[in-house]
């Protein structure tokens, strides 16, 4: 348990404390933005070979069971490629580069891992963006405001014993900004962790931070 953040003002007949919780809950969706590119020696050879890209990214994703609005193509076209030759140290041409930017929208990851070893197994495919989500996200960070506000509380009755007094009355309670993210290897020092920690495929941190103020009323 990290250190009690707290806050007794001489002559002021209040207490102010600090409430954070941690939670994880298993993604359900992810956006992705994903980029295709295909380089032959003519514009024509290299749209066809991206064309052939495109299709099997299509049929992967109906195999797959997601449905064919899951892909959205934003953005297509076609450039002048170049290579650097270590030998002669200059970029030379070799061809022409054609490449289509979509964005992927898929709910329910159940297949998700399969279609990552696609994009990973096949060439021409990289992974620009991602983000997950979850359809339980609203009701988890409800339930882990109102734990937050427990926590705080708790700690307020603790410090109030100990200077002597009693807590009184909530004040003021006001959620603190902190971003619900994926997990990445990252640590928390706040006072709740989640028991389930790192168990859940794709999971997502619910990160709450409550301050609170309480009236200190005289034993």
């Amino acid at each position: 348990m990290a250190a009690a953040p707290f806050a007794a003002v001489a002559g002021e007949s209040f207490i102010s404390t600090l409430g954070t919780v941690q939670r994880e809950i298993p993604a359900d969706r992810l956006a992705m933005t994903l980029e295709v590119t295909a380089t032959d020696k003519t514009i024509e050879e290299s749209n066809k070979k991206l064309e052939r890209q495109l299709e099997g990214l299509y049929a992967q994703i109906a195999t797959l069971k997601y449905p064919t609005t899951a892909l959205s193509l934003k953005l297509r076209s076609s450039q002048k490629a170049t290579e650097y030759n270590e030998k002669e140290k200059k970029w030379l041409p070799i061809g022409f580069s054609s490449s289509a930017t979509l964005s992927v929208n898929l709910v329910g990851l159940t297949n998700y891992g399969r279609f990552l070893t696609y994009l990973g197994t096949e060439d021409g495919f990289r992974i620009v963006w991602t983000s997950t989500g979850s359809s339980a996200e609203g009701d988890a960070r409800r339930h882990a405001i109102a734990e937050a506000l427990r926590v705080a509380r708790a700690k307020a009755v603790l410090l109030a014993e100990e200077g002597g007094a009693r807590l009184g009355k909530l004040l003021e309670a006001t959620e603190e900004e902190i971003a619900t993210r994926e997990f990445s290897g990252s640590t928390w020092s706040g006072n709740s962790r989640d028991p389930n920690e790192g168990t859940g495929a794709y999971p997502i941190g619910i990160f709450v931070r409550v301050r609170a103020k309480f009236q200190l009323d005289a034993k």
